[in-house]
């Protein structure tokens, strides 16, 4: 288990709001032993079982066989972690050290685990859940999906018809083909489970329902947590034409990129026309990975649209019944300001509101500690460049908002302003870091401003009397910050079904998003028992011009290069369909398969970057030698969806259209980061439809996937080998 210890002592150093926090405060107790052991295990599997295990055991070491690390090989000696070998190489400085050099070093805390775990007495590995007596006789049988496909049928045929439509399934099953501890499962259904709840303005905690013995299928009425809205209106001609039958859950469905269509599967095809069908889904996906969901759902922009959140914060505070003006003017708020945060790199001040549902809680960053923006200087009219909100939902969770200077929400905090400690490049994402950040609610903190008000002078520049109003006693606001606390944590123990002892969504996300993937991860997130057959497989022609070579000499590859390729391998391994992630807003470039498909889209400028008044031109060039199909769309920096080029539009090889066709666009100000997208094909294609709502991005839609449901098949409605899209972004400033 990765980062186990942060639960303990690394949290203590990520504050939003402060700098001081007991460790004991966070978490109940410490891990216990067998816990300890079925995280090591995770830990060694994830880290050294590609050279260790399996098929490969370098030096004779079988990491996971725990009667040889202490047996004959003495690679561990119980309670002697300075002796053992497994921890000297963790920490040596020179070429012994473990991992080799090329391959990701383990973090501090990490290594402490396993010399915990040492010192512990190497208490033994739990088994995994597939080798476990649960699992026999026949233990083939419950890896694998059709082993999910079986089970969400048999599911849905015994639920009421007019709950069917309201049912989604979620899994964890392809994590037993690569082995994982019951340990690890619980893990990740509680993340699962906390991130769908921090996706709700339900009063209530929606929970998950296990439908299966291995505890690895999950069911999930999006009812209980608002998902079943159908918040989008067609736009035709720039005006709302008729109601779409989009739900908010269809939003996650059109980004997802690890489903296929299984052609030759029975328990596919009835779950054809007898569920896929009748709920009506978007995209012909029957369940959903839930480390997937975990880790990326959470995310900018899902994490808003999800959320339907405003982009201007005053729209937001009226969303919570919050008029902060009022609240600052009758002094029923209450302040503090930190010279050091943890997650700020400056000083910060920090003001509660009650709300409709509990507490906000508003930051103000800067930028620096100078002049205006030294918060001493004057600490009741506040000049920040930024923010970030924290406010009670319904269900005793938290929502999150970033702003920007003027309280217009962005997705992405500068890292000059603030970081986030669990992403690998410190960048604040509204949602995920903010979830993984505020894992017991409110952080504490403490205030240093008070204290220097009451040494101030009689005149010191501002209203004293005013200021120390807002800025209450220590003991007052850490009552408050003990009561939002209470409520979250009363919330986490109805998600997580007992009092919270780790946060379960740093693990999880940081695995998914960070960790390389090896040849042994990849074969289990293609549902393969084991790797043989990939290594040759992956030193072919096509898999190395794809750049995955690394996984045929014991190499790693990133989570996005797995993801651009991982349709091309399915299809190459004759695994299913693709179900490409085309309308995705999280997809802005698609490879085509096939490599005479060569369709670019560019501006007037060589680097896209454009000031107010400048003049803009697009150009759409077939670089192909056949004819290509495409459509152009432009996304506005608030997420509206225009398309300046029909389908019909047919390009000759060697043709480049122009938009406008005569003239230019003139830059207006403040346009900020807009898109424009260009999809070709060698075919003709449906044209896409626009749909939008209000608090949401628009999206496109196209008729990509369609469900015969005459006999309940699934057929692709075009040939991703001839088909692409391109996305390139302006930047006005």
């Amino acid at each position: 288990m990765r980062h186990w210890r942060a639960t303990y002592q690394a949290l203590i150093c990520l504050f939003v709001f402060g700098v001081s926090f007991n460790c004991r405060q966070v978490f109940a107790e410490e891990a216990a032993p067998a816990e300890l052991s079925a995280r090591v295990k995770e830990f060694l599997r994830q880290r050294c079982f590609e050279c260790h295990g399996g098929s490969k055991t370098q030096g004779g070491v079988r990491v996971l066989d725990h009667a040889q690390l202490i047996g004959e090989r003495q690679v561990v000696i119980p309670r002697e972690p300075d002796n053992s070998l497994m921890y000297q190489v963790l920490t040596a400085n020179d070429e012994s050290v473990m991992p080799p050099a090329g391959q990701p070093r383990p973090t501090t805390d990490e290594i402490d685990m396993v010399r915990r775990w040492i010192v512990a007495g190497a208490p033994p590995f739990p088994a995994d859940v597939k080798n476990s007596a649960a699992a026999t006789p026949n233990t083939a049988g419950i890896v694998g999906t059709e082993y999910v496909l079986t089970k969400i049928g048999d599911h849905v045929r015994s639920q009421p018809a007019e709950k069917r439509p309201y049912l989604r399934y979620f899994s964890t099953n392809h994590l037993l083909a690569g082995g994982a501890t019951q340990d690890e499962l619980t893990l990740q259904r509680e993340a699962l489970c906390k991130v769908i709840n921090h996706l709700s303005w339900k009063q209530q905690i929606a929970r998950l329902k296990e439908i299966d013995p291995t505890n690895t299928v999950f069911a999930l009425d999006i009812r209980d947590v608002g998902w079943n809205q159908q918040p989008f209106e067609q736009i035709v001609d720039g005006k709302p034409n008729v109601r779409s039958k989009l739900n908010l859950y269809d939003l996650i469905l059109l980004e997802y990129p690890y489903s296929l269509i299984y052609e030759d599967s029975d328990a596919w095809r009835q779950l054809g026309e007898g569920y896929m069908a009748t709920a009506a889904l978007v995209r012909p996906i029957p369940f959903l990975r839930a480390d997937w969901f975990t880790s990326i759902v959470a995310l900018p922009s899902l994490y808003e649209d999800m959320l339907q959140l405003p982009h201007e914060i005053s729209e937001l505070e009226a969303k919570l019944g919050v008029d902060s003006a009022a609240n600052l003017r009758d002094v029923t708020v209450q302040r503090a300001g930190m010279t050091v945060s943890g997650v700020s790199r400056n000083n910060r001040v920090v003001e509660r509101h009650s709300s409709n549902y509990g507490a906000y809680w508003k930051s103000f960053d800067y930028s620096s500690n100078r002049g205006h923006e030294n918060m001493f200087h004057d600490p009741i009219n506040l000049s920040p460049v930024g923010g970030e909100m924290v406010f009670s939902l319904p269900n005793g969770l938290n929502g999150y908002f970033v702003t920007d200077a003027v309280g217009k929400r962005i997705e992405l905090a500068p890292t000059s302003i603030v970081t986030d400690k669990f992403a690998e490049d410190k960048t604040v994402r509204n949602g995920l870091s903010c979830i993984r950040c505020h894992e017991n609610g409110i952080k504490g903190f403490a205030d240093n401003v008070r204290s220097a008000v009451e040494a101030a002078p009689g005149s010191p520049g501002f209203d004293k009397r005013l200021a120390l109003r807002l800025y209450v006693p220590n003991d007052e606001m850490q009552k408050l910050v003990a009561e939002d606390t209470l409520r979250f944590k009363k919330a986490m123990e109805l998600v997580v079904g007992h009092v919270q002892t780790r946060e379960p969504v740093i693990p999880v996300s940081r695995r998914f998003i960070d960790a390389p993937l090896s040849l042994h991860g990849v074969a289990g997130e293609l549902g393969l028992a084991s790797t043989d057959g990939l290594t040759s497989t992956f030193r072919s022609p096509h898999f190395t011009g794809l750049g995955l070579l690394p996984l045929a000499s014991q190499g790693i590859i990133r989570r996005d290069t797995w993801e651009d390729y991982y349709d091309q391998v399915v299809r190459g391994l004759g695994l299913g369909v693709p179900v490409i992630p085309l309308d995705g807003l999280g997809r802005g470039d698609y490879p085509a398969g096939n490599p005479q498909l060569n369709v670019t889209i560019s501006t007037n400028r060589s680097n896209n970057i454009f000031s107010p008044n400048d003049e803009l031109v697009v150009f759409v060039t077939n670089r192909s030698d056949s004819d290509v199909n495409v459509e152009l769309i432009g996304t506005s920096a608030l997420g509206r969806k225009v398309i300046l080029l029909p389908s019909s539009t047919v390009l000759s090889p060697g043709q480049q259209f122009r938009f406008p066709q005569t003239g230019t666009i003139k830059i207006q100000p403040a346009l900020g980061r807009e898109l424009l997208t260009v999809f070709a094909s060698t075919e003709e294609f449906e044209p896409g439809v626009i749909l939008r709502g209000k608090d949401i991005a628009d999206r496109v839609i196209h008729p990509f996937f369609a469900l015969n449901r005459n006999d309940g098949s699934v057929k692709p409605g075009f040939d991703a080998g001839k088909f692409t899209k391109r996305t390139i972004a302006i930047e006005t400033r």
